[in-house]
């Protein structure tokens, strides 16, 4: 069996741009947010940065562009 080449890129979430609206948890394909409570309420993190599949669903979805694609 051969291994999937790691993708290089994974999301970076901004929270001072983030409203906590968990559109990118929600869309996220191979689930590597985690929902968190704040002070706030709820926000996403990123809790399995080496899943990513570099889709940018994430960075589509969110309302306040508080996500881009980062290299590791």
């Amino acid at each position: 069996m051969e291994l999937r080449e790691r993708w290089k890129m994974h999301p970076k979430i901004d929270y001072n741009k983030c409203v906590g609206s968990l559109e990118c948890y929600d869309v996220c394909p191979v689930e590597l947010f985690d929902a968190e409570e704040t002070e706030e309420g709820k926000r996403a993190v990123v809790a399995r940065p080496e899943d990513c599949i570099e889709c940018e669903q994430c960075v589509d979805a969110c309302p306040t562009d508080a996500i881009e694609l980062v290299e590791d």
